[in-house]
C-alpha cells in the first residue's frame, strides 16, 4: 500500500518514488494571482465611487494598487512558482527497474554550490528597492495633477530610462552568473546498483531545536559506499510517519520488484485534472447551493483548475527533462529472455518467509536475515555430511 504517496510513475519496467506535495505549492503560487486581480477590482470600485461622488475621474486608486500588483503580489507570486519548478528538478526520484532488477539513486557531484560573485541577500534586497524606487519615480507624475505637462513628460523620461539602465544591467549580470552557476554547481548523477543488495531501514529521528523536539519516522533506501559501507554513497528517504507505515510503504516497492507492477498500486490521481473535475463533478451531486458555491470560491482563490494543470505538467514533463540521458537508457524495456533472474539465495530466503508465515509467525519475530541464511547454511552442511556418511 502506497500510504504515503511516494509512488509517481509506474511502467511496466520501472517505478519512480518522488515525494512532496507538488499541487500545495502550485496552488499556494497561484493564489497571488487571485490576490492581484482582487485588488484590482477594489481598485476600479474605488475610482467608480470616487466619480460618482465628484463627478471626476482620476487614475489614481487605479494606478496606486496596480503598482503595487505589480511591485509585490506578481513577483512573489513568480518567485514562489520558479521556487516550487526549482523543488521539482532538485528531487529527483529514485528509479527501480524490475527487468534489470537494479535500483538506480540520485545523487550530486561532490563540490560546493556555485555562489555568484558580488551577490547576496542583501544586494538582491537593495537592488529590488532600488528598481521599485525608479519604477515609483516613473509613475509619480501621473499622480500629481497640478504640475505642468513638460514637467510631468520629463520625469516619465528620465525614471524609464534609468529604469532601462537598471534592468540592462541586472539582467546581463544575471544572464553571464547564472550560465557560470549552471557550468559549475554539483551535477545530478545516478548510482545503478543491485536491488538484492540494496540497504533499506526505518529510523526514528529526534530534531532537537531551541525550544522544539520533533520526533519522524523515515524509511530510507540506500546505497553504502565501497570502502565505507557504514556510510551511504546514495540515499533517499521518505517520512512515514509510523513503523507500520513504513514496512507498508517498503512492501509496495518490493511487490513491484519481485511480483510486477499489477501487485504494486497505481501512482495516485489526486493531482491529475482529470481527478479534480470528477470530484467537482461529484461535489455539485452531493452538496446543497451554498456549501457549493464556497467550494467554488475557493477553487477559485487557490485557482486549482490551473494548479493541477501545472502539476501534471511538473510531474509529466519537468520532473523528467532534467533527467540523465544514461538513465533513460538503463529504464529502456528490454525483451523478456533478457531479465534479470532471482538469486538462489533471495529465493531460498523468500520460501523460508513464506513457511513462517504460513506457521503464524509474524515479521518482527523472524529475526535478523543473517540468522536465517547461517541456519541454511548449516541445515545443507549437516545434509552433505549425512550423505557422504552414508554413501
Amino acid at each position: 500500500m502506497d500510504v504515503n504517496s511516494w509512488i509517481r510513475r509506474k511502467t511496466e519496467g520501472w517505478l519512480d518514488l518522488q515525494h512532496g506535495n507538488l499541487l500545495f505549492g502550485a496552488e499556494f503560487a497561484l493564489m497571488f494571482l487571485s490576490l492581484t486581480v482582487l485588488v484590482m477590482m477594489g481598485g476600479l470600485a474605488m475610482t467608480v465611487d470616487y466619480y460618482l461622488g465628484h463627478n471626476e475621474f482620476t487614475w489614481i486608486p487605479l494606478l496606486g494598487l496596480g503598482g503595487m500588483n505589480l511591485l509585490i503580489t506578481v513577483p512573489w507570486g513568480l518567485y514562489m512558482h520558479f521556487l516550487g519548478n526549482k523543488a521539482v528538478k532538485e528531487t529527483p526520484p529514485v528509479r527501480l527497474n524490475r527487468q534489470r532488477r537494479e535500483v538506480a539513486l540520485p545523487r550530486w557531484t561532490e563540490g560546493k554550490e556555485f555562489k555568484l560573485p558580488l551577490w547576496n541577500d542583501t544586494v538582491a534586497g537593495f537592488t529590488y528597492i532600488g528598481v521599485l524606487f525608479t519604477i515609483g519615480w516613473a509613475l509619480t507624475p501621473f499622480m500629481n495633477e497640478y504640475s505642468s505637462t513638460e514637467y510631468r513628460n520629463s520625469l516619465v523620461l528620465e525614471g524609464l530610462v534609468l529604469l532601462g539602465i537598471e534592468l540592462l544591467v541586472i539582467g546581463t549580470y544575471l544572464c553571464f552568473a547564472l550560465r557560470l552557476k549552471k557550468k559549475y554547481d554539483p551535477k545530478l548523477v545516478y548510482e545503478i546498483y543491485p536491488w538484492e543488495k540494496l540497504v533499506a531501514y526505518i529510523e526514528t529521528r529526534q530534531d532537537i531545536g531551541p525550544g522544539l523536539m520533533a520526533t519522524h519516522t523515515v524509511l530510507t533506501l540506500a546505497i553504502p559506499k565501497p570502502d565505507d559501507p557504514e556510510s551511504a554513497l546514495a540515499a533517499a528517504s521518505i517520512n512515514v510517519g509510523h513503523e507500520t507505515a513504513g514496512l507498508a510503504q517498503w512492501e509496495c516497492i518490493r511487490q513491484f520488484m519481485e511480483n510486477g507492477p499489477e501487485a504494486c498500486p497505481d501512482p495516485k490521481e489526486d493531482e491529475t485534472l482529470a481527478h479534480y473535475k470528477a470530484k467537482c463533478r461529484q461535489a455539485r451531486k452531493e452538496m446543497s447551493v451554498l456549501p457549493w458555491l464556497g467550494k467554488k470560491v475557493g477553487d477559485w482563490f487557490f485557482q486549482r483548475y490551473l494548479a493541477h494543470i501545472i502539476t501534471e505538467r511538473r510531474i509529466k514533463t519537468l520532473a523528467l527533462k532534467s533527467l540523465p540521458d544514461d538513465l533513460n537508457a538503463w529504464s529502456a524495456p528490454l525483451p523478456k529472455e533478457q531479465w534479470a533472474k532471482p538469486s538462489e539465495a533471495l529465493q531460498g530466503l523468500n520460501q523460508q518467509l513464506t513457511f513462517a508465515y504460513e506457521r503464524g509467525l509474524k515479521f518482527t519475530q523472524m529475526g535478523p536475515v543473517s540468522e536465517w541464511q547461517a541456519g541454511r547454511e548449516e541445515k545443507r552442511q549437516q545434509k552433505r555430511g549425512r550423505g557422504r556418511f552414508r554413501a
